[in-house]
Order: C-alpha cells, then structure tokens, then sequence
C-alpha cells in the first residue's frame, strides 16, 4: 500500500544510513521510491535493530537491486509497540510482513492475482465492487468475511461457474475438479502475500489483499442458487490488475440483485455490490506474467488425472470413481453419494483444532466419572495470608455459560459438563447418525453447559474418551472417532453393542469396526 500523510511525516533515513537511526524505541516504516510500504516492524532500540546485518529482512531488502528504500521512524513507548505495530500493519498491509523470512527472492502479491486471473479468465468472471463492510461491520455473520483487516478496504468479487469448468476439462471425478481450484490458488512462498482461503479444506471462497484492495472469489451458485433465468448474465471483456477476465454488465447486475433471494446469506454484500466500471488496481511493479503457463498448468493437472498418474490409486492399483462407473476412491464421493453436505460445519458452527476444517470438535460423557461432581485435582495454599498453612482443593476449569455469560470456573459449577475431543470431520459426517446420543458436534452451548478439554483426576492423570475405529477397505480409509456413554446404554459394553448393531445397518461396504475403552493418561 502506498504510504499516506502519517509516514510521509514522520523522521526518516535512508537505508545507506540506518546507522543514523536514534536510540529509542519505535514503529520503523521501509519504503521504496514510490513510497510504497513494504515492511513494518517493531524496536526497543531502532538503531541496534539495525545494526550489520542482524535484521532477518536485510537479505530480501538487499536483493531489490532496482530499489532504493527509505527507513521512516515513528518514536512510541515500549509498553505500546506492540499494539501500534499490529494497527499500522492492519492499516497498510505491507509488501514484505506476510512473506517468508526465509525467502530472499520476494515477488509482489498483485503478479500472483495476475497469474491467478490468467489461469481461470475461461471459466470466472467479475461481479462487482462492494464498498468497505466497515459500514455494515455489526451485520456480517461470518467473522471470515468480517476481519478487521480487510474492513477498510473495498472488495472486488469474482465468481467461478462451475458449469464452466465442467465444460472446458471435463473432470472424471471430485478429485479432479477440486484439484483444478486448489491449483489455481495455490500460493508460492516467494510471493509478499497469499490467497487466503475459507474453509481451509473444501474451501469455497478465496482472498486475498493486494494494493489497497481485496479480492474475493466464491463460486456462482453461492450467490445465485436458484433457477436461472433467461438472459441474467451478459458480460463484456474488461481488465482486472491489466489481466483480461469478463464482467457482469450493469444491467446483469441490477437483475440479479432485483431477482436474488434477500433471506439468503449473501444478500447483504449482493446489494451493496456497485457495477465494476475500470480496472482500480494500480501496478506497482508490473512484472512479466506467463499466461499461457498458468492456463497449461491446470490443463496439466487435468491429464495427470485422466491418465491415472494423479490423485488416489495414481501411486498403487487405479481405482474407479462410482461417479464414473461402480467404485469409489474417496470419502468425499462417498459423503456425496449419501447426500451428505461437505460444507455441514464449516461456517463457524463447530470448535475446530489445529487446521481449521479438517478436525472438529465433539462433546461427549464419560462412562467411568461423572464430570459434573466435584473432584479435586490438587491443592494449593491460601493466596490471602502466605503464612497460611491451610489447604484449599483445585478443580478442573470449565469453559461455558453461566447466567449467560460466557465464563471459565469450576466445572461442578455448571448443570452439565461435556468432555470435548477433536474428531476428523469427513469421519464424523460419515458416521454421525449413528452415533446420536453418544456424542455430538461441539457447537454453541446453552446456558448451564460446560465443556472441559483435558478432565484431570490428578495433578497429572486426565481422562482419555473411548473411540470407535472406522476402516473401509475398500478405499483405504481409516480413523478414530470419539465416543461416550449414553442416558439409554451406561456401560461401554452395551454402548459398543448397540454402536455396532447400527452401523451394520448403514449400508457402508467393507466397513470394518473396533473400539478402545475409556483410559486415564498421564
């Protein structure tokens, strides 16, 4: 982003003669000749934090031969720099905070968007520009589409058509499709910032900020899922970032907003959407683009798939998909053919752990304590008197709503108490019909619930839940889901009996199942 009057007044030094900074702490600023902000950073000292070659951005500072940078110091005190750091990093997304340290060659954000609009201009086209959602901040739902960083920005939105895609490769299976999209936002470690994308695993919406702007891309059918009628989309060629791509007319634009359901999610960002007229994204850099490269990249991946050297079975006996003739290779072809929703926990509803998407959060009981009852844990000495000789017990923290408020305390405080584990979520989705009242999604509480994630019976022993073992053989699948007692089966014996008895009922081929007990760990 291109600095503004704030930094423009600020002391500053060229890079040269950093050993001229002044010894005090600060926010320090580097700029290039075009006063285009590419790095901003933190120092309790900012001379020493510049002294030799200490920095870990000296390196990809040094091999921007054609640049010459200007060292911009603002004087803040010790206790603030981290906040302010944070805010002006908010405010000017700088080229190089996002990148590698690693990488010392470092390409601009707006040459991977140009790539990007050159692998798929065939099959997407623009929508419109929506003006900063810092004026509609209380209405957004998805905290996703609502992060403070990208509030003060406009948002210009692309859409994928998936009939399109169909159309130019032809894909064989939901590998190859999903591969296709995944490739084409793909993001190398060289470039200053990435496409972001939500849900991380099976996202349908990408992101990314690049010169003052953000670009959003989600797929068609998200913003329309109704019938289409006759004649909506009419497009004209246009450039976004000088890469050619189609744009919705503004006629196609107002019918779509006239004829688009408003009780749907993205009503309120469809009707702020104003007609995209010339392209806003400035080069800065304006580097060389290999367009026909990024359109044969995907072409590329599309063949490796026909001819079985990508995807599932490329590497051992080729498999075919169901969706092609009788077999599955994926648990994904095998959600979908069951008619269960990929997307079913993906917008926030669930806890998540580690990579957002992938694993999710389940509650359950335990068979061998009741969580709800005191237990003390440990014990620890009066905080009021430190002479104090007596004991007071410790229990296990509790996260969850009390008078509804969100609160932690002790876990007998709460009229019911859940263990929560985490759970792959394709094998959840799989199997979670059959394991109602055994377990479930760890979602929004009421008030009263609590949920503990580690229960701990000794200052060092914690209860570890039972899980049931799903394998498929036939595709090679395996995992552990996590399981509980249930008001109707008490005991871990009559509780795997039944689990049993239903999923022999589920009509899953070669499923193979096994079960662990309940354990304590330390």
């Amino acid at each position: 982003m291109i600095a503004d009057a704030l930094i423009l007044a600020l002391p500053k030094v060229s890079f040269q003669a950093k050993q001229l900074l002044p010894e005090y702490s600060g926010i320090y600023y580097i700029l290039d000749e075009t006063n285009n902000v590419w790095y901003i950073g933190q120092a309790k000292n900012l001379r020493k934090r510049w002294q030799g070659k200490a920095h870990h951005r000296i390196y990809q500072l040094e091999t921007q031969k054609k640049k010459h940078f200007t060292i911009y110091y603002e004087q803040v005190n010790e206790s603030q720099l981290d906040s302010v750091e944070k805010q002006r990093i908010e405010k000017y997304h700088p080229h190089l905070n996002s990148s590698s340290v690693k990488t010392k060659k470092v390409r601009p954000t707006e040459t991977l968007l140009r790539e990007t609009i050159a692998a798929i201009a065939d099959f997407a086209f623009l929508l419109g520009v929506e003006p900063p959602r810092k004026e509609v901040e209380s209405q957004i739902s998805n905290p996703w589409l609502g992060q403070k960083k990208i509030l003060g920005l406009s948002v210009i939105h692309i859409c994928l058509d998936l009939a399109d895609i169909k159309g130019k490769f032809k894909p064989e299976s939901i590998n190859e499709e999903s591969a296709l999209i995944k490739r084409a936002f793909s993001s190398r470690k060289a470039y200053a910032s990435k496409w972001e994308s939500f849900p991380p695993v099976y996202s349908f919406m990408y992101r990314l900020s690049v010169n003052s702007y953000v670009v959003e891309v989600n797929y068609w059918s998200r913003w329309f899922n109704q019938e289409e009628s006759e004649g909506l989309r009419e497009y004209t060629q246009t450039t976004l970032a000088k890469e050619s791509i189609r744009v919705l007319t503004p006629e196609s634009l107002a019918k779509l907003q006239h004829q688009a359901d408003k009780q749907k999610e993205y009503a309120l960002y469809l009707n702020r959407l104003n007609p995209y007229i010339s392209d806003p994204i400035k080069l800065l850099f304006n580097e060389q683009v290999d367009s026909e490269g990024a359109k044969k990249a995907l072409e590329k991946i599309s063949e490796g798939y026909k001819a079985g050297m990508r995807g599932i079975g490329s590497r051992s006996r080729p498999i075919k998909s169901k969706l092609i003739s009788s077999e599955f290779t994926t648990i994904e072809e095998i959600l979908i053919d069951r008619g269960i929703d990929l997307q079913k926990y993906s917008r926030g509803e669930v806890i998540y752990f580690g990579y957002a998407g992938e694993r999710m959060g389940v509650y359950m009981q335990c068979f061998n304590i009741d969580l709800k009852k005191p237990q003390p844990i440990g014990y620890k000495r009066s905080d009021v008197n430190t002479n104090d000789k007596y004991k007071f017990p410790t229990y296990n923290l509790a996260d969850g709503i009390l008078n509804n408020n969100e609160i932690k305390a002790d876990h007998f405080q709460f009229n019911t108490v859940y263990l929560l584990a985490s759970v792959e979520k394709k094998a959840w989705l799989l199997v979670e019909e059959y394991l109602e009242g055994f377990a479930k999604p760890a979602t929004k509480l009421n008030n009263g619930e609590g949920f503990v994630e580690k229960f701990y019976v000794s200052a060092r022993k914690y209860i570890v839940p039972a899980k049931l073992n799903i394998k498929l053989e036939n595709i090679g699948y395996s995992a552990w889901i996590p399981f509980g007692v249930s008001e109707e089966f008490t005991t871990f014996e009559a509780a795997t009996e039944e689990i049993r008895k239903r999923l022999k009922g589920s009509g899953l081929s070669e499923l193979k199942v096994g079960f662990k007990r309940e354990t304590i760990e330390k």
